[in-house]
């Protein structure tokens, strides 16, 4: 009967786990499927709405909308689309604060319509930048209309304050690790490392 009432206890306590962390993601996935709705749609204000806010002692609002709204324009466009979330991890704590890490990926399409981006060292040299990047098998030059096609393998971090869903993002992009890392505690960072292996 001991054993029973031990076993049980048990299941009860790793049921609660699991749908805690169930809740977390689902709650993440939605969030993500926003910012990603808003990405694709160029909606640039409720992007920014979505993205964590202590990258604003970075930067105002209105600079990062900006910056954003000027990526197009000065002889190229783009457009981001065909979003998949391929894993989130469990949510760490620490300090008031739950982060978590999304492994996702996304189409891209660049095209360049300036004339200065027609020339062909300016495609080759474009070429090998994406290249390195995003790997050469995932980059495919369209000569018709100048464009790239890129297929991006990322990862970003959702945080929130503990007890909220209030989920928002940050991208985790290699030589991220001045100011913009310093907004991940390494702690943090070693935890979800751990959880990703």
């Amino acid at each position: 009967m001991q054993k029973s009432i031990t076993l049980l206890i048990l299941l009860i306590g790793i049921s609660a786990t699991a749908l805690a962390q169930n809740n977390d993601t689902k709650a993440i996935q939605q969030r993500l499927d926003e910012y990603f709705r808003a990405t694709e749609a160029k909606d640039w204000n409720k992007v920014v709405d979505m993205v964590y806010p202590k990258l604003f002692n970075l930067t105002t609002k209105e600079d990062m909308v900006q910056l954003f709204a000027d990526m197009e324009g000065n002889g190229m466009e783009f457009q981001m689309k065909n979003f998949k979330v391929n894993s989130i991890s469990e949510p760490v704590n620490f300090e008031g604060e739950r982060f978590a890490l999304v492994n996702y990926s996304a189409g891209m399409n660049i095209r360049f319509t300036s004339q200065s981006y027609q020339d062909s060292s300016m495609v080759n040299m474009l070429q090998d930048s994406f290249e390195a990047a995003y790997g050469r098998d995932n980059v495919k030059y369209n000569k018709e209309d100048n464009s790239f096609d890129i297929q991006a393998d990322k990862t970003m971090f959702a945080i929130a304050p503990t007890g909220s869903d209030a989920w928002a993002f940050m991208e985790n992009n290699p030589g991220q690790e001045g100011a913009l890392g310093e907004l991940i505690p390494e702690a943090v960072k070693e935890q979800l490392g751990k959880e990703e292996k």
